[in-house]
């Protein structure tokens, strides 16, 4: 079995619980088993990437006491972290995403709606 590890961050424990429920009933279908780190923001955020091995973050948008972008800035900002991939993600699809990150690498911009499938695209295949 195939283990990945995902760092999400988002202060909406409900809702982020629910979807990683979700996408581990589908990665079993495909012999995955994905182990998610969850914060509810980003603080700390390089010392947690510096501390496990992480295939990917997935992280909101709307987060106190800053934004997501704000975060990513962060994690770009260490020369060794520039290749984990993100999802940036946000419930409000008046906020352009990609804007924020505009010229920052290996990020995928989607609303929530679309996140679980972004999730899906990058790791089952």
């Amino acid at each position: 079995m195939i283990e990945i590890i995902i760092l999400w961050i988002d202060d909406s424990e409900s809702w982020s619980l629910s979807a990683q429920t979700n996408l581990n009933l589908i990665a079993s279908k495909y012999k995955i088993r994905l182990h998610f780190i969850n914060a509810i923001n980003g603080e700390n955020i390089v010392q947690q990437c510096v501390s496990y091995n992480f295939d990917a973050i997935v992280m909101d948008y709307d987060m106190k006491p800053f934004s997501g972008e704000k975060y990513i800035k962060d994690i770009r900002f260490e020369e060794h972290l520039e290749m984990i991939p993100i999802i940036f993600y946000s419930q409000n699809n008046s906020v352009n995403l990609s804007s924020l990150v505009e010229g920052i690498s290996n990020i995928d911009c989607v609303y929530r709606p679309n996140l679980e499938d972004a999730i899906k695209d990058m790791f089952f295949k």
